[in-house]
């Protein structure tokens, strides 16, 4: 039977969300909205053709009404059915997209295309196991097609087989070298050491696509123009390999415990950040980079949740940063516009920045644990360094000291799939998105959803669409939330909701509901919810960045003094 967490009493009107920060992409919407660049494209005459240019333009509404038409004529036409369920994918229907696929595959489901398409809107609706049989089936169907093997890559980082993911972007990249889409994803991959002579290479080949060289040409100006900049690692400078450090209460309206932090050395100053499990990296306010003399790297705006948009900020760098008993060196962190993104704080540190430690969580005994990752059976204990950036968890790297004479493909260190150690057999999968980590999580017993772990919410959270699938919802004008791009404009709450994950579940009343669409977009699958810091804070949180592993530990004898429960 699952344990039941004993129910919390809240008076809070405010909801505390800073960062969920993250720098904003410059993708197009296709790769924005999670969809493997596989659809509709203009070609020929007629009525297919004009719809095609409608979708490429953006006019979605006006392509999905002449794709609809198409299939009033020919139901069988496979692009018509392609292009219908994409529109609806892209304008973020979903349930009429999945009643398209439904139709469509019912009629025809041994098309690759369509199977493709079944997976990326499985993907997109949070149902990753689902989107992985669909992909594998669209490759055995068409083992020669790239699409395919991307969506696999794809699923295969969400569940941290780095291995899988690189094998599948590798046939993927044979396949079709001269597709755009996947020259990009597979230059991206490689270590920015070698990509500049591997693009190189690449364009001096005569078989090169000219619109594809045009593109790629552009993308290796934009490299060497960049080739000078100094890399900052980060890297363990004392002797110590783990730490045990304090977490210090954050005090929000109507609670003494309404956040974490601690207390972290920059260039020798001690400043205090506020602990986000859904943030990334280091950011510091405004006031604090000037107190310290930071000089700016390089413009980064900063996104986060609100309805105002993208806040201006930048990169810089430091010399030391110390947390606990460890201490790096040449560090890169992140700087907003704002005086500060937490009220009463110097900044935030998302729990990313510890990813190559076993992170323990501890917000009841109010400590903050990091210690070696499991090691795998095959391998040494390796250096260990911040991610105090965002990351792309897919580059590949290299050799610290690569001996001369040796080949590219000597010098990379290939990705490992996720290892899970003995004793950590009874651990929960979570799927990672770069730095969000998503459970499976049932509300009322519906799902599993995909939640946010997110200790920078103050309270759980379900999306409004996942409120009004399950739940009653109703609008609460004296519920104000803010976030690092303002306030969230309609907010509302849900009637009573019971949340299953881990070993746990638990009861909820009146739960705060508002539009996830930032993080959808950010994550490129359905959020659900998110289980946010009045629960977590009851719990002690383990987290395997690397192998994609997370465990609750709840003790009703272990809990913060500032909390009490209902009996």
């Amino acid at each position: 039977m699952t344990p039941r967490l004993l129910a919390l009493t809240v008076a809070v009107i405010v909801v505390w969300i800073p960062g969920r920060a993250f720098a904003q992409a410059a993708n197009p919407p296709a790769q924005k909205a999670g969809i493997v660049l596989q659809g509709p494209a203009p070609s020929g005459q007629g009525p297919m053709a004009e719809a095609d240019q409608l979708f490429a333009s953006g006019k979605l509404p006006e392509a999905a009404a002449r794709y609809q038409t198409i299939l009033k004529a020919d139901p069988s036409s496979i692009a018509a059915q392609v292009g219908l369920i994409r529109s609806y994918m892209m304008m973020q229907k979903l349930d009429e997209a999945q009643a398209a696929a439904d139709v469509a595959l019912k009629l025809q489901p041994n098309s690759w295309i369509l199977q493709l398409t079944s997976g990326d809107l499985d993907y997109a609706e949070g149902r990753i196991p689902e989107a992985e049989r669909a992909y594998l089936k669209a490759k055995d169907l068409a083992p020669n097609e790239a699409a395919a093997y991307l969506g696999l890559a794809r699923v295969y980082r969400v569940y941290s087989l780095n291995r899988r993911a690189y094998d599948n972007l590798k046939r993927a990249h044979e396949i079709a070298p001269n597709e755009l889409a996947v020259q990009l994803v597979w230059f991206n991959s490689l270590p920015h050491q070698i990509r500049i002579p591997a693009l190189e290479s690449y364009l001096a080949g005569s078989n090169v696509n000219p619109q594809v060289a045009a593109k790629l040409q552009q993308y290796l100006a934009f490299l060497k123009k960049n080739a000078d900049a100094p890399v900052h690692a980060c890297k363990l400078v004392s002797n110590v390999k783990e730490t045990n450090t304090k977490l210090n209460p954050i005090a929000r309206s109507g609670t003494a415990l309404g956040a974490s932090g601690m207390a972290v050395k920059i260039n020798n100053q001690e400043l205090h950040l506020a602990l986000d499990t859904g943030s990334s990296g280091i950011l510091l306010g405004r006031a604090a980079a000037e107190q310290l003399g930071l000089q700016r790297l390089a413009y980064q705006p900063i996104l986060g949740v609100g309805d105002t948009g993208q806040q201006g900020g930048y990169t810089a760098v430091v010399d030391r940063i110390r947390i606990g008993d460890l201490e790096f060196q040449d560090c890169v962190i992140r700087v907003t516009e704002a005086a500060t993104p937490v009220i009463g704080q110097d900044g935030l540190i998302g729990s990313d920045v510890f990813a190559a430690y076993l992170i323990d969580i501890d917000i009841p005994g109010a400590r903050l644990r990091l210690s070696p990752l499991p090691k795998r059976p095959d391998e040494a204990v390796t250096p260990t360094a911040l991610k105090t950036v965002a990351q792309d968890s897919q580059e590949l790297e290299l050799d610290e000291e690569t001996p001369s004479g040796t080949t590219v493909a000597t010098e990379i260190h290939l990705p490992k799939d996720a290892y899970v150690a003995p004793e950590m057999a009874d651990w929960s999968k979570a799927y990672r998105f770069r730095n969000l980590l998503l459970t499976p999580t049932k509300v009322d017993g519906t799902g599993p959803l995909l939640f946010l772990i997110d200790t920078g919410s103050f309270s759980n959270v379900l999306s409004t669409r996942t409120a009004q699938e399950i739940t009653q919802v109703r609008s609460d004008p004296n519920l104000s939330i803010k976030g690092m791009s303002g306030t969230v404009a309609k907010v509302f709450r849900a009637d009573k909701a019971t949340l299953e994950f881990g070993r746990y579940e638990q009861e909820n009343q009146d739960v705060v509901t508002f539009d996830l669409s930032s993080v959808c977009k950010q994550t490129g699958t359905n959020v659900g919810g998110i289980l946010g810091f009045n629960m977590l804070r009851i719990l002690q949180t383990k987290i395997d960045y690397r192998d994609g592993l997370v465990d609750f530990v709840f003790d009703p004898k272990h809990l913060p003094k500032q909390v009490k429960l209902n009996k």
